[in-house]
């Protein structure tokens, strides 16, 4: 009896060490499929986090231009209207400059990617520019085939303006995406050397005119 009882008992064991393996495996690759999918979920809510700041810049850059531009010149010339106003400029900017290192840290971006959000980069920054200099919303920049010119923002068809709402709408696009987990360091810096690159200071509105749709840009070559 107790033979028979050994017997089935070792005959048993592989059986056993089946199921144990088999629970084991299960748990392990259930424990990492959990915790990818929990990683993507968080990496997916800061995704959505930035593109809601995104838009609070966006939305900022219009409430401090139409302040400036709908103020009279006597307010304009008032210090501390000024400098509020040229503060908020200011802060836009730095929002700006904080979601692109962001951008250049936690995705791949190709060369055009870059090259865009610099001329968006730059675009912004026509906004304090003119604020200090108390000019309504201009842009200096190179512009069918002349030497550095200035380019007021009137109207919705204005060269900057339309160029702007192009490529907040390709900001908005990219920052919708999922962000990578693997981006390295050496790329993030490349992306962030060229997204700050100074020689789109006054080549922006071109370089968006070519690599964006913009066919209904004036002097686009697009």
């Amino acid at each position: 009896m107790g033979a028979t009882l050994w017997a089935e008992s070792v005959k048993a064991v592989p059986n056993l060490v089946v199921a144990l393996l088999t629970l084991a495996l299960g748990w392990l690759v259930g424990n990492r499929l959990t915790a990818r999918w929990d990683e993507r979920k968080k990496r997916r809510e800061l995704d959505l986090l930035a593109l809601g700041v995104f838009y609070e810049i966006y939305g900022e850059f219009f409430a401090v231009w139409k302040l400036w531009n709908n103020a009279p010149m006597r307010v304009r010339d008032d210090d501390g209207f000024h400098r509020t106003l040229l503060d908020r400029a200011a802060e836009t900017e730095g929002k700006l400059e904080s979601l692109l290192v962001r951008l250049a840290s936690e995705r791949k971006l190709s060369d055009r990617d870059c090259t865009l959000l610099g001329c968006f980069r730059q675009a912004v920054q026509s906004l304090r520019e003119s604020v200090r200099e108390k000019a309504d919303l201009r842009s200096r920049v190179i512009w069918r085939g002349q030497q550095v010119i200035s380019i007021p923002w009137y109207g919705s068809e204005a060269p900057p303006y339309l160029a702007f709402k192009a490529l907040a709408a390709f900001a908005a696009d990219l920052l919708s995406k999922s962000s990578d987990l693997d981006t390295r360091a050496e790329t993030a810096y490349s992306a962030l050397k060229m997204i700050t690159s100074n020689r789109l200071e006054r080549t922006w509105l071109q370089e968006a005119s070519v690599l964006l749709p913009l066919d209904d840009l004036p002097g686009s070559t697009a």
